[in-house]
């Protein structure tokens, strides 16, 4: 019995580490993001809705949503991200227009959700907006 239940030991933990050799942790950052993430907070003058698209590939698109006085707007950019660590940057471009601008934004990669952080551009604090994985 004994024998039997160090086998079965021996077996559960043989298991365990094939497990987490094959899980996606191991995948490069773009693997492991990829999926849709919903704006969840934003501190500062930010959209008041909004997604981000991240690939596998290392793709992003983010579709935002301004409320103001004057009158509501969307924007949509795309573009691309890199994860290095703990931090995520983008350059993303106008979707519906040419190329001549690019936004690099950067942010922290909390793993599931992620933040990015840029001015206010009426010179207000900083905008942070949190994203998570639906």
């Amino acid at each position: 019995m004994r024998h039997l239940l160090r086998s079965l030991c021996s077996l559960f933990f043989v298991v365990v580490a094939l497990a987490a050799a094959c899980s996606d942790s191991t995948a490069p950052a773009p693997v492991r993001a990829a999926g849709v993430y919903t704006l969840e907070m934003v501190s500062g003058r930010g959209p008041v809705s909004g997604s981000f698209t991240l690939t596998a590939d290392g793709r992003a698109q983010r579709d935002v949503h301004f409320e103001s006085r004057f009158s509501p707007s969307d924007q949509h950019l795309i573009g691309s991200f890199t994860i290095d660590r703990e931090a995520i940057s983008f350059e993303l471009i106008p979707r519906d227009l040419p190329a001549d601008f690019v936004w690099p934004v950067k942010g922290r990669w909390l793993g599931s959700a992620f933040t990015i952080t840029y001015p206010d551009p009426a010179d207000g604090p900083p905008v942070v907006e949190f994203y998570r994985r639906r």
